[in-house]
Formats: structure tokens, sequence, C-alpha cells
């Protein structure tokens, strides 16, 4: 059981809300929730929230996420919520407005705790060491409700765990991939477990193609006051794996002065940068699009003084673009400027097939993102890994692409089947209705949960609602067990046409 905060950068209660009612199987709480209209409870609870704002907070709320190591079939919608009911009461207190949503759209099933930070008193929610706290509850309901551990407990007693950025975090939530970050920490802590010496150290991270650059001391040019690892695009502190120099110095026994000799023996020039293009034939409608849109990364991400040159908002990534006639030039591209570029060329009207010039990463990340986008790149055969990656990130992110999701697979029929590859039908990974949609709990042969389950018939518990649309012809495709059986048919019947799946949206229920 793993409990984390969700940091709000851009606080948006009312999208949160929304989030976390649309994908839930079942719910429960103090907030009142009209499942009938989830837009206009968002809205509520959004309005409610900032009515008790003071001048000085950005925002009123709170979101935790709790994971689970048990798979879905040994952990019912009522057991979570139970879990989740005593997780608030026992640190947050439940004299505050409170959500809890149980999803299962993931491999394992999670909470989304969505709270009031200031209780009915009006006094803000503030505990000392609160993630310490948490830790400590976490291994207490794990003992009390006989939860699984094993891969938590790995990082508990990790005495360097693999801490990642926010945005890293955002990337592997959001795709379902291991970020470049922690790809790189893990490969770094494995170096440091295998070097016997410092200097043995230095020569594995030089050959595995990271680059170490010096801090010299603002106040004293002849000491170091640390350094930094680079590898590719991506920054890595050292503090944040166990690699600093008191670490090092500490676990090979040699003075500040002989690591310092070292990281300057080894530093590296700052690499150059990587440049890489997208060209495509002239488009078919070269006027630009009369209304863009200003929510794609193109403008969210990226900003512009000409409408050519496009540097990132986030000073941190040394990433730009420039859109020309028929291509878009780049500079250090990673997946959103590489997004970003292809949304540029297809305000020119320009639809591809795209041809790539670039390094083989580049070309994998271009194919990965057209992929997504339902474009064609026509330089680049996917490898086995690569149909993996993006049938996983298709997976993930079903519900925000449904019709990528037929389109892939259509796309990419006859590549799945020369590659040998074998996947679990991905209905078995969408989310499920409860098996039970009463709002009481079930009777427990166990004493300590039927005490509970007293306990919870007074909490608002609510099925998520349901749907009694008849499934569609490509729904009842992809429930087949039998994923190739299902791939060849869908080849068959959908020569040259794209399959839509409906949008999911919750029809009413009425408690």
């Amino acid at each position: 059981m793993f409990i984390k905060e969700v940091p709000r950068i851009k606080p948006n209660t009312r999208n949160l809300a929304n989030y976390v009612l649309k994908k839930a199987s079942q719910i429960s709480g103090n907030i009142s929730v009209d499942t009938a209209n989830l837009n206009e409870s968002a809205k509520a609870i959004e309005l409610d929230f900032n009515s008790r704002l003071t001048a000085k907070q950005k925002s009123n709320e709170m979101h935790y996420i709790v994971s689970f190591e048990e798979s879905h079939d040994v952990i019912t919608d009522e057991k979570l919520l139970l879990i989740g009911n005593e997780l608030v009461k026992r640190h947050f207190g439940d004299n505050r407005n409170f959500l809890l949503a149980v999803h299962r759209d993931t491999n394992n099933p999670h909470l989304h705790l969505v709270m009031e930070n200031r209780d009915f008193d009006n006094k803000a929610f503030f505990k000392k060491d609160n993630y310490r706290a948490l830790e400590t509850l976490a291994q207490k309901l794990e003992k009390k409700h006989s939860l699984k551990n094993e891969q938590i407990s790995e990082s508990r007693n990790d005495p360097n765990p693999t801490r990642l950025n926010y945005a890293s975090k955002q990337y592997e939530n959001r795709t379902g991939q291991e970020s470049d970050e922690k790809k790189y920490k893990n490969e770094l802590k494995g170096i440091l477990s295998d070097a016997k010496t410092p200097q043995a150290l230095f020569v594995a991270m030089i050959e595995e193609g990271f680059t170490i650059r010096a801090n010299k001391s603002k106040t004293d040019p002849t000491r170091l006051s640390g350094y930094y690892i680079t590898k590719g695009s991506t920054s890595i502190k050292p503090s944040s794996i166990g690699f600093q120099m008191s670490k090092l110095i500490e676990k090979y026994k040699v003075d500040e002065n002989g690591i310092s000799q070292l990281i300057l023996r080894f530093e590296s020039p700052l690499p150059p940068d990587e440049f890489a293009e997208i060209s495509s034939s002239p488009g078919t409608d070269p006027e630009p699009d009369p209304k863009p849109n200003r929510r794609e990364s193109l403008y969210t991400k990226f900003k512009t003084s000409d409408g050519v040159n496009y540097t990132s908002k986030d000073e941190k990534y040394k990433t730009g673009f420039t859109v020309n006639a028929n291509s878009v030039s780049f500079t250090n591209p990673n997946e959103i400027s590489i997004k970003a570029g292809m949304q540029a060329l297809i305000a020119q009207g320009i639809k591809g097939p795209f041809y790539l010039t670039g390094s083989e990463d580049f070309k994998r990340k271009t194919w990965l993102v057209s992929a997504m986008m339902g474009l064609e790149v026509s330089n680049y055969e996917p490898t086995k890994s690569d149909l993996t990656a993006l049938f996983e990130r298709v997976k993930t992110n079903q519900e925000k692409y449904p019709k990528t999701k037929v389109k892939l697979l259509e796309f990419h029929l006859e590549a799945l089947k020369l590659k040998g590859l074998q996947f679990d039908t991905i209905s078995k990974t969408e989310t499920q209705p409860s098996k039970s949609l009463t709002t009481e709990l079930p009777q427990n042969t166990n004493q300590t949960e039927n005490n509970e389950d007293s306990k919870m018939k007074n909490k608002k518990t609510i099925p998520a609602p349901t749907t009694n649309q008849p499934k569609t012809k490509a729904e009842q495709l992809f429930a087949e067990a039998d994923i190739d059986h299902a791939l060849a048919k869908l080849g068959h019947k959908q020569k040259g046409k794209s399959v839509e799946l409906p949008n999911f949206i919750p029809l009413s229920y009425k408690p």
C-alpha cells in the first residue's frame, strides 16, 4: 500500500473532481454527488471549496492517491473504501469535506482522495512530518487488513530510494511507461553497487554515456560545492540517489579533495545540441486553421514571437523547433516538442506520410508520437519493443484515445502478427463496474470488519454510474478472449475503414 500526495501546480478543483468521478467504479465520502450530472457535481464541489478560500490561498483542495499491490480480483470496492475512510479518519480527520473514488483503470486498483484543506472549524490542515506519518499509518493498515507490501517494502528498506521530479512522475502516470529519469537513476545505482573504488565508479559512468559536470563554489572557486550528472537531455541531481559527494566520501573512505579531483578529472564538456527534422510533401489544404486548438502542446508548452521559431516555456528543457514550409527542424527534440512540431505541420494542412532525419532515438520517439496521433512515418520500421510500448500506452490512455486504440490495431495488424506479439485483451484492463450496487457493505465473517462495516453504513457510499447501452460491433469484437482472432476479424471486416468506439459517458443513476 502506497500513499502519495499529488501536488497541485495549477489548481482546478472542477477538472479534478470530474476526472475522479468519471473513472470511478464506486465512490464514498461526505460530499453530495449527483451521479446523473457529474459535471454539475464537480462544479458545485469547486464552488463550495473556493467559497472558503483566503486571500493567501491559491487552492483549498488536497489530492492523494492510495495504490495497492493486490490484483483487481482479490480486493473489492467495498474493502478499498473501508480502508480509505479509515485513512481519512485517522490521519486527516473526517470533520472536513472529502471524496473517495475507486479506480480500476490501471494494472492494480487505487483510490483517489479529494479533500478540502480546511475542516468544518475553518482550520487548515497541517501535520508535521506528514509523509512519515502517512508511511507509518500505511504499514498499520497493511497489517490490519492483510494487504500485500512486497514491492513497497523494498523501497522502504532502500537507504537511497529513487526519487523522481514532478515532470517524470506525470509522464509515468500519463503513459504507463518508465521515464528516462527513473531508468538512468536505476542504472547509476547499479553502477554504484558494483564499483569497488571511486575511480572505477567514474570510469563506469563515462562508459555508460553519463556526463559529469562540476559545480564550483561561488565563494571559493578552488573548491567544489558539488556536481551534477546528465545523460541525453536528462539532468540528474546526485543527492536524489545517494550520489552526493558526502555519500561517496563515506562509502569509499576518501577525503573531500580526493573526490573533487576525480570529478574534475572525469568532467566532460557539455554535449553538443542534437538536430533533427520532420518533412513531408506539401499539404492538400495549405490554409491555416482559422480556429486553432489552444489546448494543444504547440500553444501550452511553447512560446513564439513570430510563429516560426518556438522555444519551450520551461527553461529547464533546452528544446525548440522551427516551422518551415513543409518541414519542422528541431533542436534537442523530446516527445513534447515532436508532438508540438507535428501539430504545427497539421495546421498547415500537411498530414504526411512524414520523412524523418536524425538519430534512431529521434525516429523511434517520432514514430511513437505519430502513431498516437494517427499519423504515418515513411522511413522507420518499428521494433517489437516499439509496438509493445505503443500498445501499452494506448491501453493506459484508452479513454482519452478511443479511436486511436482501434486505428492502431488496424494499422499495425500485420506488424503485430509478424512480430509474434501476444497481448491480453484490452477489455481486461478496463474499469469494471462494482459487483455490488448496494449502498451498504456486505457482511463479512471477520468480526473486526463487521464493526467497521456498521460504521460505514452511515457514510455515503455510492456505486459508480453504469451504462446499459448496447455494445457496438467494435466493442463486442474487443471483448473476445482471443486477441489474434479478434484482430483477424477486424482486419477482414474493416478494410480501409476506421472504427469509432463510443465515448463512455455515465448514464443517470438514482439511488
